[in-house]
């Protein structure tokens, strides 16, 4: 008995659950109409006839008997759970890669934000120092000079002051 063929395909009926419900009466009425249809004297100029018709004589006294037919149903349901096992660890595995692809796109798109963010503080300290090098050149000159932000473009500017002035 191969498990290769599905006999009830062979014999034109549907198979699974459908096929196990069926009578021996609807099977012997399947296997005469696909005999008169694979005869091989009703298809001479088809050199595979005749193993197609063993093959469907063969599928036909596998279903009839009952014993053979329910070995293998039961071979057909245990393969049909090991393709829903095999399709359910594919499914799985393919979401588990698109979840991993989705982790690194936003990984990429925190670790473009944190970089980000530790640019502006080193700019940001950076420009501190600046300041306060500056301010602290101008104490030694014996020059005065008064650091404020320009609130036009956000940059630092100095301006001189005068000994009256006050800060």
């Amino acid at each position: 008995m191969e498990m290769e063929i599905d006999h009830y395909v062979v014999l034109g009926l549907s198979s699974g659950e459908e096929g196990r419900k069926l009578t021996d009466v609807e099977i012997g009425k399947a296997y005469r109409r696909k005999a008169l249809e694979l005869h091989p004297d009703k298809r001479r100029n088809d050199p595979n006839a005749n193993s197609k018709f063993l093959r469907l004589k063969s599928s036909y006294e596998v279903l009839k008997d009952e014993k053979t037919r329910k070995q293998f149903d039961d071979l057909l349901r245990v393969k049909r759970q090991r393709e829903c096992q095999d399709n359910n660890s594919r499914k799985r595995k393919m979401m588990s890669d698109l979840e991993e692809r989705e982790h690194a796109s936003f990984a990429r798109d925190f670790m473009e934000k944190d970089q980000d963010e530790e640019e502006a503080r080193f700019a940001k300290k950076l420009k501190e120092e600046m300041v306060r090098i500056r301010r602290d050149s101008c104490r030694n000159t014996g020059n005065f000079f008064r650091v404020w932000k320009n609130a036009r473009n956000g940059r630092f500017e100095f301006r001189k002051l005068y000994v009256f002035e006050s800060e």
